[in-house]
């Protein structure tokens, strides 16, 4: 087993710690393709910072694209016994992703089902929601060709609502000492504080804490490449695992302007100026610090520590810690650079552009 610890941290107000580890195995997925699957583990003894998934479910199904009319997309799926819409079982969230082939123009995005929808239909169709998580928005003819896997969600309640919901109705826990904070495109920072809320009939709900009148879909999405910081209830001892699929493939990370709660969603650890973080992913590197430049947050307790890209003198970039009176405006000195971020922990990006081409790519060699 390969573990790792995280430091604690804060953001808006909240702190977090996290172990988490993985073990390689094995598995046959829906469609019959081998697919190598790991245990997932997150421990919540303590208050989590923020945490990243370096895995995501396993496919149900997958299959070639071949055709959009409207919001429908046609495809081939495995198995043609029944319409693919009667296997997806109700109350579950889906998304499709385009995994190949790799010179194909929609590789690593992903669009939102509307399962409802595609459920009643009698083909293979599957219907398309028009929603921001949808990477490239709602496909159109150039989709043709993609092999697309549909896989579920991670969600904050399919992962901790069961957990949540008993310690407050058998633990005697407070619903304000779980808080939860995720990427969510729509918002209006693009995040989302939440908490968990159980109504007159004990059912879970999830309120947004800075909109409290604003109604939250029960799932509340994790997308892909983002990371969610988890403050886990007053009361520690508890874990949370599962079993998910290793990413082999592009993930489309759109980022906004302001603050991005980001994770690499691989299993191996984001190497700065390697993997991620240089010219490639549109950064520029400054032999003075400035405050437009863009900038990597690692928080530690009420701390945090911010690194900018430096340009090196062989073109490189590498991102040196700021100086952490006058964080946008000086370097540390002596120099002290972040060269790599462990496997399943989450870091915020400032942004002082968007950027909605923006990936994250597979480990290079």
């Amino acid at each position: 087993m390969r573990t790792h610890s995280m430091k604690r941290s804060a953001f808006a107000g909240i702190l977090f710690l996290t172990t988490a580890g993985f073990i390689l195995a094995h598995s046959i997925s829906s469609f019959g393709q081998a697919e190598d699957t790991l245990p997932y583990l997150l421990n919540t003894s303590i208050q989590l910072e923020y945490a990243g998934f370096p895995v995501n479910y396993s496919a149900v199904e997958s299959g070639t694209a071949n055709s959009v009319t409207g919001v429908v997309v046609g495809w081939s799926p495995s198995f043609q016994d029944r319409p693919f819409g009667t296997a997806l079982p109700a109350g579950l969230e889906y998304y499709a992703e385009v995994v190949g082939p790799s010179t194909h123009p929609w590789l690593g995005h992903r669009f939102e089902l509307d399962e409802g929808a595609t459920r009643t239909r009698s083909d293979n169709g599957l219907v398309v929601a028009v929603s921001p998580h949808n990477t490239r928005g709602v496909p159109n003819q150039t989709l043709a060709g993609a092999k697309l896997e549909i896989r579920q969600h991670l969600t904050v309640d399919s992962l901790w609502g069961e957990s949540v919901r008993n310690r407050i109705l058998f633990a005697g826990e407070k619903s304000s000492s779980f808080s939860f904070l995720v990427s969510d495109p729509g918002a209006p920072n693009g995040n989302r504080i939440i908490r968990p809320s159980l109504d007159s009939a004990n059912v879970l709900r999830w309120v947004d804490v800075n909109s409290p009148s604003t109604k939250l879909a029960s799932a509340v999405t994790i997308p892909p490449g983002t990371c969610v910081g988890i403050d886990f209830g007053d009361r520690r001892g508890s874990s949370l695992g599962f079993s998910g699929a290793a990413r082999t493939w592009p993930t489309a990370v759109p980022l906004q302007a302001g603050a991005n709660l980001l994770a690499y969603p691989y299993c191996a650890d984001l190497r700065l100026g390697i993997d991620w973080g240089t010219s490639k992913e549109g950064f520029k590197g400054s032999a003075k610090p400035s405050s437009t430049q863009d900038r990597i947050e690692i928080l530690e307790g009420v701390s945090r520590r911010s690194y900018s890209p430096e340009l090196q003198p062989d073109g490189r970039l590498r991102w040196r810690l700021m100086d952490p009176v006058l964080t946008s405006g000086r370097w540390m000195t002596p120099p002290s650079y972040l060269d790599r971020i462990p496997v399943g922990e989450g870091f915020i990006l400032q942004k002082s552009k968007a950027d909605p081409n923006h990936f994250f790519n597979p480990p290079q060699p």
